[in-house]
């Protein structure tokens, strides 16, 4: 597990500066407490800069703006599945779409940071600078290949956020930066396309899968918080779909379902899995960010808190997706959205919440309180094998011809875990099997988890939220061109960061259309 190990003076500082100083990405020191300026010079340097690295995909608990939070319902509300409660939320800007250059929210300054810290452990091997090295070969190697891996993710991220999916234009179009080398507080970065982008993840990627140093888990959990083999895969095969690379996706998906040591979730696993004391937890989650206390930027900016109603109900489920999941009476997946628990306030009157929404399930609980009683306590799942299965069943249904039967048989194999009374009117075969249907059963599978949105955009789907009162359900009123769109509206992707095209002329000249 991800070991707390760096509240320092240094640390408070570095991250004060998170919000104060421009291009701060470039050189601020790590969350370890090992100052930039001083080198990684030994194993134990270099797994302490490890644990500042995952520690930092979360972000803080005053800049949540990775996955503490802001990475999962930027994915989720900016769809058609989930939505802001109401005006004013944590999550309405991203929910509304109406901000401009300079209040749009921002996902770039700890993901910048995060990418600066997987530098200076790849740097330090490359250079030869761990003294030890040789003593803690094996464990040097692995930490190296992990910083690949996470490096390629964070860049992966920040690709798809600030960059046009890459099956509109094929990459042909602005990306990010790609940062892969220890930069000066005076650099000013350009932005690659978005092709080069994924030419860089994929290589950082498949250079850690092919070295043969990540750690191949035999049995699961026992690399929990951390990236191995089979994570990096997983990875990976996302990483393929999302390039329309189908076949390179199915192979690797096909590896990871048929040798690694998860296995889904069965149906009467689900709901109780989530909570990160099940027995079940780790079977089916490959990589998460571990949370041990409110202070492991878990606090009330957390996710947990975000889609609790005892937090801050700040999101919910929409009236459409409800319907949609509650069609199947025996899908399990809508025993982790939780009708209002709270119907009555202290005077035995029906709160609001219970007055707007009575008994339909309409909060994620993903982010259980569970036997620990903190929904702020529980991990944040970035890969899942769940997914595996979806993304070789889409690859699959798109190759097509022979790999049908693929796409029929893994997609089945995941509803037949999703469901408690199986019939011939829930599973797919050949001649009825769709990429609709397989974009649904990802749809229903994912919501909470931040990927709806991503997963629209890069398969050209319109998001529709509602088109007139009759429809409205859940939502609330929005602007008519946020309303309903596809990935040609400019608020799709976000403007490159105001503090940053102020800082660097270069990017200044690259800022996305429309801002």
């Amino acid at each position: 597990m991800i070991t707390k190990i760096y509240k320092s003076f240094i640390f408070s500082v570095a991250m004060l500066g998170l919000s104060s100083c421009v291009n701060n990405w470039l050189d601020q020191a790590p969350s370890n407490g090992i100052p930039t300026s001083q080198a990684i010079t030994n194993y134990n340097d270099a797994r302490t800069a490890m644990y500042g690295m995952y520690d930092g995909l979360q972000g803080n608990s005053t800049y949540s703006e990775y996955y503490a939070a802001r990475m999962f319902y930027y994915g989720d509300v900016r769809a058609d599945d989930m939505q802001a409660r109401d005006q004013g939320m944590r999550t309405s800007s991203c929910y509304e779409m109406r901000y401009t250059v300079d209040d749009a929210p921002a996902i770039w300054n700890v993901p910048y940071n995060v990418i600066r810290r997987a530098n200076r452990i790849i740097e330090a091997v490359d250079n030869k600078k761990i003294q030890d090295a040789e003593k803690y070969q094996k464990e040097v190697n692995d930490i190296y290949a992990q910083a690949k891996v996470v490096r390629a993710l964070v860049h992966f991220d920040l690709v798809r956020i600030y960059g046009n999916p890459y099956t509109s234009d094929k990459g042909a179009s602005l990306g990010v930066p790609f940062v892969d080398t220890a930069l000066g507080t005076d650099s000013q970065l350009g932005r690659e396309t978005v092709a080069g982008v994924y030419e860089k993840v994929i290589k950082d990627l498949t250079d850690a899968v092919n070295s043969g140093a990540l750690y191949k888990s035999e049995k699961v959990g026992e690399k929990q918080g951390f990236i191995d083999q089979w994570a990096a895969e997983a990875l990976l095969t996302r990483v393929y779909l999302y390039k329309g690379e189908n076949e390179l996706a199915l192979s690797t998906a096909q590896n990871i379902i048929e040798h690694s040591p998860y296995k889904l979730w069965e149906a009467d696993e689900y709901a109780e899995a989530w909570d990160k004391m099940s027995a079940k937890h780790t079977k089916e989650m490959m990589f998460e960010l571990i949370n041990n206390g409110t202070d492991d930027w878990a606090d009330r900016e957390g996710i947990g808190y975000l889609y609790n109603e005892d937090g801050y109900a700040d999101a919910i489920c929409t009236k459409s997706f409800v319907d949609m999941l509650e069609a199947d009476k025996n899908d399990v997946r809508i025993n982790v959205i939780l009708p209002v628990q709270n119907k009555m306030d202290d005077k035995g009157s029906p709160t609001d919440l219970y007055k707007k929404y009575g008994d339909e399930p309409v909060f994620i609980n993903k982010f259980p309180k569970g036997q620990q009683g903190d929904p702020r306590l529980q991990n944040l799942p970035i890969l899942r094998l769940s997914e595996v299965y979806l993304n070789a069943a889409e690859a699959a249904v798109k190759i097509g011809g022979g790999n049908v039967d693929y796409a029929v048989k893994y997609l089945n194999d995941l509803i037949k875990a999703r469901s408690v009374d199986l019939n011939s009117a829930n599973v797919v075969d050949a001649g009825s099997i769709t990429l609709e249907r397989v974009l649904t059963e990802r749809r229903k599978e994912l919501v909470g988890e931040g990927h709806r949105f991503f997963d629209a955009m890069r398969n050209n789907e319109t998001i529709v939220r509602y088109e007139s009162q009759d429809n409205i359900g859940w939502h609330y009123a929005l602007n008519e061109d946020s309303r309903k769109f596809d990935r040609t509206y400019f608020r799709a992707i976000l403007p490159i960061p105001v503090s940053e095209v102020n800082a660097n002329p270069v990017i200044a000249k690259q800022q996305n259309p429309g801002y």
